[in-house]
Order: structure tokens, then C-alpha cells, then sequence
């Protein structure tokens, strides 16, 4: 309950500030509107149509729209169509970043003489900008959408998660059962997951919980350069064309996506290392 409710009022206060800020920009979408069409358009009329009359604090002071002021699109159907672009590009990311980022973690433990390669691959990754990873991987992989994004940030974030995940495991290795394990006798792959990997899952499922709402909210540089209808494409788009209720509502629903996140890695963190007491 507490949980839910720092969500709500968190959310609140980035809506009110996100709206007095957001509706204080320097600009004017019936200028942006007259500009992209090319024809003679009255300013006035246009202006009364979009309900934009009045100074800008009666509009922050004004009940939220429930259209696109560009567009005239209901919001709700904008969103939706993002989120789920941005979910896909979230899901495949995941499913390319995790084994790789395991698969690094499983060499820094198994080989330790590959050490220096997989935190050079870290660094590497870590250092190279998106807008550098994505144009090599598309003129070298002409893989379709939305691998090719995908696979751009899955090798960003591969990098930070391994060296979250070698991080943690090097300091639990020194209290483990990884000795016992191996006198038993066990392959060193069940050595691995089982007495090393899964009694710290609890903290990285939190780590993983709070990169989940980053990914949700959809890379802006990656959605923008694969022309990658998303919640972070939808928001550069809504910026540049001064679309006040899309600007508000990416917003708050990145604020919202982030917060559950969070709490999402709290509670699975919770289920995997119950709380004794």
C-alpha cells in the first residue's frame, strides 16, 4: 500500500511540474503546423480550432486534452501503439542482453585468464555511443526491425549488466558453496548457477527490475535513428511540433513505467530472498 501510494503521489508531482513546464516552452505548434502544410492557413482560426486561445497559464490551469493537438488523435490509441512498439523493442532486448551478459559473467568465473577480455568487451560497450553502435551494426548487419535496434542496445546494456552481475558475484564467491559444490564433484556449469548465481538472483532481479522501466521507456537515440515508432520516438516527435497533451502523457507515463519497475524488482527481490523476521 505505501508502495502504491509514493507511486501515485510521485506521479503527481512530476504531472504538475512536467505541465507548467511543458506548456512555458518557447514556441507555438500552430506555427509549426503552418510551416509543415505549405498552405494558407488562418492563424486565428486555426488557433480557436486547437483550443490553444488564452495565455499560457490558462492552459496549465485547464483540464488535460484527450487528443493530440496536432493530430487531433486520441491520446489513449497514440500511446498505446508506442507502448507496444516499445514493449517489443523492450522483450527482444532482453532476450538478446541477459544470456549474453550471463554468458560474459560464466567466462570472468570459469576462465579467469579471459578476465581482461570481458571487462574490455564492458568498457567497450559501455563507451561507445548509440548513435555509433547503430549506424556500424546497420550497414554491416542488415538484420530487420526491430532486431537490428534490439541488438544495438542489448550490446550497450550487456556491458553494465555483466559487470553489475561479476561485481556481485566476486563478493559473494568468498562465502559461497562453490568449494563444496566442486568437491562433490559437480560440473562447473551447475557450479555456477546454483551455488554461485542463484543465491544473489534476489539483488540483480532488483537491478534488472529498475533497467526494465529505462527499456520500456524506449531509447530515444535508437528509436529515432531505426525510425522506431515508440514511446521515446513518439516523445521527440511531440517536442518538435510542441503536441502539449502527447508531451504530458509520455511523461507521465514514463514516470509511472519507471516507478512500477522498481517496485516490480522490490517485489521479485523480496519472493526470491524472503525476509526472515
Amino acid at each position: 500500500m505505501r508502495a502504491l501510494i509514493r507511486i501515485l503521489l510521485v506521479s503527481a508531482l512530476v504531472w504538475t511540474v512536467s505541465r507548467t513546464v511543458v506548456y512555458l516552452l518557447p514556441g507555438d505548434p500552430v506555427d509549426f503546423l503552418i510551416h509543415e502544410s505549405l498552405v494558407n492557413i488562418d492563424p486565428a482560426e486555426l488557433r480557436s480550432k486547437m483550443d490553444l486561445d488564452g495565455t499560457p497559464w490558462d492552459r496549465i490551469l485547464s483540464a488535460p486534452s484527450g487528443k493530440s493537438l496536432v493530430k487531433q488523435t486520441p491520446l489513449i490509441r497514440m500511446i498505446t501503439e508506442s507502448l507496444g512498439k516499445s514493449g517489443t523493442l523492450a522483450l527482444l532486448t532482453l532476450l538478446l542482453s541477459i544470456p549474453w551478459a550471463l554468458a560474459l559473467a560464466y567466462i570472468h568465473f570459469r576462465h579467469p585468464d579471459f578476465r581482461r577480455f570481458t571487462h574490455g568487451f564492458a568498457i567497450l560497450s559501455a563507451s561507445l555511443p548509440l548513435f555509433v553502435i547503430g549506424p556500424l551494426l546497420l550497414r554491416n548487419l542488415p538484420l530487420p526491425n526491430p532486431w537490428l535496434p534490439a541488438l544495438t542496445l542489448s550490446f550497450h546494456l550487456s556491458g553494465f549488466w555483466y559487470r553489475a552481475i561479476s561485481k556481485k558475484l566476486d563478493g559473494f564467491l568468498p562465502m559461497s558453496p562453490v568449494a563444496g559444490a566442486r568437491a562433490l564433484g559437480f560440473p562447473e556449469n551447475r557450479v555456477f548457477f546454483r551455488a554461485l548465481l542463484a543465491p544473489v538472483s534476489g539483488s540483480l532481479l532488483l537491478y534488472f527490475g529498475t533497467q526494465l522501466g529505462t527499456l520500456l521507456n524506449g531509447s530515444l537515440i535508437v528509436e529515432v535513428l531505426f525510425q522506431w515508432r515508440g514511446l521515446g520516438s513518439l516523445l521527440a516527435d511531440s517536442i518538435l511540433s510542441r503536441d502539449y497533451p502527447v508531451i504530458e502523457a509520455c511523461i507521465l507515463l514514463a514516470t509511472l513505467l519507471t516507478l512500477v519497475s522498481q517496485q516490480l524488482g522490490i517485489w521479485l527481490q523480496n519472493i526470491w530472498e524472503p525476509r526472515k523476521g
